[in-house]
């Protein structure tokens, strides 16, 4: 395969556009060059914006929207005090993030973009309503993440853009943010279940406003929102009767598959779990800083 490292980000979006074959975008390669050893994907042609951190690399709040660069890599989501309070979900998500080794290298964009299950931080940018900013030689366009992902390994994006920007708006008002995930160890886990909530109380604390549920897996092998569960949830009291309901709701939703790791109805059943733990702790959270 060929490899290309451009001087500037200008030099690799025009690269692109003029190029015939097909162009492979590779920053830290966590996720792909185990893939290449594998003998599961064989680019022809890699494009390496590794260098372009002044452009891509940066974590900002500017007029209530928070900003994160495509090559933020996962350990500058743990150190950012940015990523604080409502917003700790990212830093959560981040702390169990493969081995520190790979949180020091590993990167946003390329969470995003490698479009699969595995994938720990996308449910979480899921919840905040997250947009990507993705550029081309011919300019920028911003689409939201819950229709950037079409397919396992298959994203809207065009083969002449490149993911330039992650962004979302802070929860306001009666609201938190919680996370979950479980996996078969400690460290380096691929997630049987990676789920995460975005939940928004009434001025009564009682009722829920909002709710915003995405797992790493919902009816297919990408993450997705669980829009019946969220929609159930919307108008009603936050109590253990609700949440019993929720979790009924949730488990008819799923459609998941067994695998050596574990089967469907304990994935099924963990992510009903989860969902409890998760309304209980951002009412918690709620009630507590209101």
């Amino acid at each position: 395969m060929e490899l290309y490292s451009p001087p500037d980000l200008g030099g690799a979006l025009r690269f692109i556009e003029h190029e015939d074959k097909h162009v492979t975008v590779i920053a830290s390669g966590t996720d792909l060059i185990p893939r290449i050893r594998k003998r599961q994907v064989a680019p022809s042609i890699l494009l390496d914006i590794s260098s372009f951190k002044e452009d891509l690399r940066y974590i900002r709040q500017s007029g209530g929207v928070t900003r994160l660069g495509a090559l933020t890599t996962v350990a500058d989501l743990q150190e950012s005090p940015v990523l604080d309070g409502r917003l700790s979900i990212v830093r959560e998500a981040a702390e169990l993030f493969g081995a520190p080794q790979i949180r020091n290298v590993a990167t946003v964009g390329g969470n995003i973009c490698s479009a699969s299950s595995s994938e720990d931080l996308i449910p979480v940018f899921m919840v905040l309503g997250a947009q990507l900013k993705l550029l081309s030689a011919k300019g920028a366009r911003t689409v939201p993440l819950t229709d950037f992902l079409v397919g396992k390994r298959e994203t809207s994006m065009s083969p002449s853009e490149i993911l330039a920007e992650i962004s979302f708006e802070p929860p306001a008002g009666h609201s938190w943010t919680a996370y979950e995930k479980m996996g078969r160890r400690n460290m380096l886990i691929i997630a049987l279940v990676n789920e995460a909530l975005s939940l928004t109380m009434e001025d009564d604390l009682l009722t829920i406003h909002s709710a915003r549920l995405a797992l790493n897996r919902v009816t297919g092998k990408i993450p997705a929102m669980a829009v019946r569960t969220s929609e159930f949830l919307n108008g009603r009291k936050a109590t253990d009767e609700t949440i019993a309901e929720a979790q009924k709701v949730l488990a008819a939703e799923l459609a998941l598959t067994g695998d050596f790791r574990a089967s469907a109805s304990y994935r099924t059943e963990l992510a009903q779990a989860y969902l409890k733990r998760l309304i209980q702790r951002c009412h918690r959270k709620i009630e507590g800083s209101s």
